[in-house]
């Protein structure tokens, strides 16, 4: 993995860029939920929820195609 340093107004924390960064990849559909939350380095629950937060879709498809799909 690539280490970057960067600036960032004071009013940022460490997290909140680890965050945004890991957003930003995974809305780009360059990495998984997963790799996103190792790189936010929280919980991908956690990263689950910084994303509806943000109103991004977590998985490409509506809940009723998942259920469909998993046949419920």
């Amino acid at each position: 993995m690539k280490v970057v340093q960067v600036k960032v107004p004071e009013s940022l924390s460490e997290r909140d860029v680890k965050v945004a960064a890991a957003v930003e990849a995974f809305s780009r559909g360059s990495i998984s939920v997963g790799k996103a939350a190792e790189i936010a380095e929280i919980p991908i629950q956690e990263f689950l929820l910084e994303l509806r937060k943000r109103g991004l879709p977590a998985y490409p498809y509506t809940d009723k195609e998942a259920l469909k799909e998993l046949k419920l």
